[in-house]
């Protein structure tokens, strides 16, 4: 069973999943970082593309949205001998089409759209133009599964499908249809609106904290929810009831009372200790999540085969935990320590699989490569806990690294002799102290060197910076020059 911590005090508002008093998921809200997948729009096609097949969308986010062929609602709904043509034929430049985001964009892509709108709700998912009823496989019973596909058959209507959720099992059928007909009132009333709105415009949003939490987890499998606002208790208790819902009345902030606070700093880091000493080294770029797996501080009582398979298989363990934590998506490549017999690598993948079906998110192992790399995908429905909560360095750029000293002055060099030739008698340089240390060399012997080489003086002041940098601050006559500096001196 799981227990939901809300923290909605101040304007980040964060949700964490815990079961057996382990964090599995943390959501958080920024006002800079609204989650925007479910939403739906009135968009404006900006350009239409033939030769991808796909059409992007002005939504009014900055970044265009994109829109495969398959997608469309007008390709959706044409005549199968109609499929085959071309994307020019089912939307054009400048038309207003409604679409929901399906994928958040990463970096310089922009959102992933449809426009086969999705309206879910506790027991059903409402498909304005499905035009199919699906039934949840976890449903036990065959009986039970037909029961719904002639419940979908009798109640919707022209293009409309649904998709029947297990909460559905065993619930009576009056019950269900009102949120059959919820769903057919949202979209009617959606249809309304975009009708009174310009492109762009938001027409529905769908990341309201409280529906989130209702939609996203099963009532029976929420043992509690404890909340530190009152107002959201008392909301949630009314739709409820007392014995699922608790107000946190503690001064301490409600995720460091719960321990949170430390999985969250967990979470962003690097390196990542199991308990048996061994640690992942977790690297995260635009493309691809790489995890290495390392022994560390791990001994082992038995033979070294045998060390090397038990810190796989906690690592495995953690790496599956750490993927829904950190909500971690696309490609991974995990590399273990290297094992060469195949059911220990079985033994591993299960691991993976077991705790991955706490996942809320789709994992697909796709296995150990040639060279001994696991590769795994995820699916991607927000952006990670690291790009929510961080930003590249300004200093690196995101790289971990910076350009040395030495490096600096060879680039500052090149720029010199540039000016080799030109009709100046001075140039005024400001550098970082080691950059300046560097360029002036020992007894200032490389300066002079240079200024003999381009006949030209040059003045260096300092600069801060917090990377090896340097500015050409100004070219010019030595009078000049003097003149900007003597206030300086």
């Amino acid at each position: 069973m799981k227990t939901i911590i809300i923290n909605v005090k101040t304007s980040e508002k964060r949700v964490a999943v815990l079961e057996e008093n382990k964090v599995l998921e943390i959501n958080i809200q920024q006002p800079k970082h609204k989650e925007i997948v479910g939403n739906v729009y009135k968009g404006r096609v900006i350009d239409v593309l033939p030769g991808m097949q796909a059409a992007f969308v002005d939504i009014g986010l900055g970044r265009n949205g994109y829109i495969g062929r398959e997608q469309l609602v007008s390709y959706h709904l044409a005549p199968p001998n109609e499929k085959e043509k071309s994307i020019s034929q089912f939307v054009r430049q400048g038309e207003e089409i409604i679409v929901q985001i399906t994928k958040e964009g990463a970096d310089r892509k922009g959102p992933k759209l449809t426009g086969l709108i999705e309206f879910p709700s506790t027991s059903l998912v409402y498909l304005p133009f499905g035009n199919y009823v699906a039934v949840s496989r976890k449903m036990k019973e065959e009986e039970e599964r037909d029961r719904w596909r002639r419940f979908g058959k009798a109640y919707l209507q022209n293009e409309e499908g649904l998709i029947v959720r297990t909460a559905c099992e065993n619930q009576d059928e009056v019950k269900i249809l009102k949120e059959l007909e919820f769903g057919r009132s949202r979209y009617q009333s959606l249809q309304k609106q975009q009708k009174q709105l310009k492109a762009p415009s938001l027409l529905f949003d769908a990341n309201n904290l409280v529906d989130k939490i209702l939609l996203e987890h099963r009532l029976e499998t929420i043992k509690e929810i404890v909340i530190d606002d009152a107002q959201m208790y008392r909301q949630l208790k009314e739709q409820l009831g007392e014995e699922k819902v608790s107000y946190y009345r503690g001064k301490e902030n409600i995720f460091s009372f719960y321990g949170i606070e430390k999985e969250i700093e967990r979470g962003l880091k690097s390196i990542v200790w199991l308990d048996n000493g061994a640690y992942l080294l977790i690297e995260q770029t635009e493309a691809l999540t790489i995890i290495d797996v390392n022994t560390g501080k791990f001994q082992g009582k038995e033979n070294l085969r045998d060390t090397v398979f038990r810190v796989n298989l906690a690592a495995a363990k953690e790496i599956a935990y750490q993927l829904m934590l950190r909500d971690i998506s696309g490609i991974i490549l995990i590399d273990f320590i290297d094992m060469k017999i195949n059911d220990e690598r079985q033994k591993v993948i299960q691991a993976i699989r077991s705790v991955s079906q706490k996942d809320r998110n789709r994992v697909t192992i796709h296995g150990f490569t040639s060279l001994g790399i696991l590769e795994i995908t995820r699916k991607k429905t927000r952006n990670d806990l690291s790009a929510i909560l961080q930003t590249n360095c300004p200093t690196c750029s995101g790289t971990g690294r910076i350009d040395s000293p030495e490096t600096v002055v060879f680039k500052l060099e090149r720029e010199l002799w540039e000016q080799q030739g030109m009709d100046h008698e001075a140039i005024w340089i400001e550098a970082t102290e080691e950059v300046k240390h560097v360029f002036l060399g020992e007894h200032n012997e490389h300066k002079k060197r240079l200024e003999e080489a381009l006949s030209i003086n040059i003045y260096i002041t300092e600069l801060v910076s917090s990377r090896h940098d340097y500015n050409i601050r100004q070219i010019g006559s030595n009078d000049e020059i003097r003149a900007r500096l003597h206030p300086l001196s």
